[in-house]
């Protein structure tokens, strides 16, 4: 079995760093949006719904936008 080990640089850490956090932001903001869901309220958003959502966010936020687009 081959193992392997990252070594990244300054730059490299930083950007994954800021990878994650956008990971973190949309996955909260998914959660939020299904944790207020209550019977008699209508569906939550699906995923193509969300999706949506999402490239609205991008287009109005340069930060979010900024980051990688598979988040």
């Amino acid at each position: 079995m081959a193992r392997f080990r990252l070594y990244p640089t300054g730059g490299q850490v930083r950007q994954m760093l800021l990878h994650c956090a956008h990971a973190r932001y949309v996955w909260n903001l998914a959660v939020e949006q299904h944790a207020h869901w209550k019977p008699g309220r209508g569906s939550a958003p699906g995923f193509a719904e969300q999706c949506r959502q999402l490239t609205e966010a991008r287009r109005a936020n340069e930060w979010l936008a900024a980051g990688n687009a598979d988040v």
